[in-house]
């Protein structure tokens, strides 16, 4: 063998063996990459296996809306006045008419007399006409020989705009001097060229204190959580 046939044959084992070389490099270059692939794919799964609980929602869950009546609450309903409120379920009411029904309540039970005008309950609810409301409001806006009117605001419960009269009783009538009386006035009127009530019905609400010895806040509280309750139909 000549030397220039030794040099030949040389190149030819030296280009194989880089190819071989360079094969089998990129052959396992693929694999490893291949790999990886793999087991980022099998991660990202186990991911969404462990956050999937989380996002989905909790089977049974205890959601409340408004119209569910708490245990330690009536409802009372007047169909012929159109509305309805809760109240107290230690607390009592009664009619002798169909249109006096959830008008009177009180911390006791009573007898509703047949003249109800000057019948006095810790509570008391009338449905006004939109023709009396003007003077309703006027009337009870403005001290008198019974009450003396301290305070007259204007507030909202709930969705219902409210005017809130502040008194006290001046002993002139039956009960005694200094007991306090709240009342609530619902209009929920538009005031245009007449009145003309959006929604709802001309509402007087009352909390009276008839003896020094009733507590007077507890009374106030109970008429304002009817109120919230209270829904016209």
């Amino acid at each position: 063998m000549t030397l220039a046939n030794f040099k030949n044959n040389l190149k030819i084992v030296l280009v194989v063996i880089c190819l071989s070389v360079y094969g089998a490099g990129a052959y396992l270059l693929g694999k490893s990459q291949n790999l990886k692939e793999l087991m980022r794919v099998k991660g990202t799964s186990s991911q969404n296996q462990l956050s999937s609980p989380v996002e989905s929602p909790v089977p049974f869950a205890d959601t409340q809306s408004h119209t569910i009546t708490p245990s330690h609450v009536r409802l009372c309903s007047n169909t012929a006045k159109g509305f309805e409120l809760a109240y107290p379920k230690d607390w009592f009411t009664t009619y002798n008419l169909e249109d006096q029904k959830c008008l009177f309540f009180a911390p006791y039970s009573f007898v509703l007399p047949a003249d109800t005008e000057n019948f006095q309950v810790p509570i008391r609810i009338e449905i006004v006409t939109i023709e009396d409301w003007p003077t309703v409001t006027k009337f009870y806006e403005n001290p008198n020989d019974l009450v003396n009117v301290s305070l007259v605001e204007n507030i909202q419960i709930d969705y219902y705009p409210i005017k809130k009269i502040t008194a006290q009783t001046t002993g002139n009538g039956q009960q005694e001097r200094g007991l306090a009386k709240i009342t609530y006035l619902i209009s929920s009127y538009q005031e245009t060229s007449s009145l003309i009530f959006a929604s709802g019905k001309p509402t007087v609400l009352t909390y009276t204190q008839l003896t020094k010895d009733d507590d007077a806040g507890i009374g106030i509280q109970t008429l304002e959580e009817m109120i919230k309750s209270l829904k016209y139909f």
